[in-house]
């Protein structure tokens, strides 16, 4: 299994497990409080111990190939912004995890954590959709023979119209 494709099931299998704990909290009639902290403890646990680890990974979200030389260098780094934002929104979603236990039902802490789901889950949807088979434009003309010929044809006319 590809670097990309072990992320994607690891994001993949979290949305399943948020949607699982959905059910089991209406099953159970759990408290909004009670579920936003199990889903603030998962969401840690899943993108601290299996997401983030997978992304760090060496070109986890580097694909195969590339059709310009600059394109590795551009991927890498779009890799590492994927990781600081992902790792950024993880403490804190730990910290106000911990407020919430701390500090009990606080209605702008809930709405934060609940912003901070929703930007895990958006970052999450921009990995999933980065994996998938794109085709990377070349920056390099491909010009049949003709082409070439009257490509040189046309700068070498205007040399001549310079001298």
């Amino acid at each position: 299994m590809t670097d990309i494709a072990a992320l994607q099931n690891e994001i993949t299998r979290w949305e399943n497990d948020l949607a699982a704990l959905e059910d089991e909290c209406l099953a159970e009639g759990w408290t909004e409080p009670e579920k936003l902290l199990m889903t603030l403890q998962r969401t840690s646990g899943t993108y601290r111990h299996r997401v983030l680890p997978r992304l760090q990974a060496e070109g986890a979200l580097l694909l195969p190939a590339i059709p310009d030389n600059e394109a590795p260098a551009a991927l890498a780094a779009y890799n590492q912004i994927i990781i600081d934002e992902l790792s950024e929104l993880v403490g804190r979603l730990d910290e106000l995890r911990l407020e919430l236990i701390r500090f009990g039902q606080a209605t702008q802490l809930q709405i934060q954590a609940t912003e901070i789901l929703a930007a895990l889950r958006a970052l999450g949807r921009v990995v999933l959709r980065f994996g998938q088979n794109v085709e990377l434009p070349s920056l390099t003309a491909r010009l049949t023979p003709e082409q070439s010929d009257q490509l040189t044809d046309a700068v070498h006319s205007y040399e001549r119209s310079l001298r």
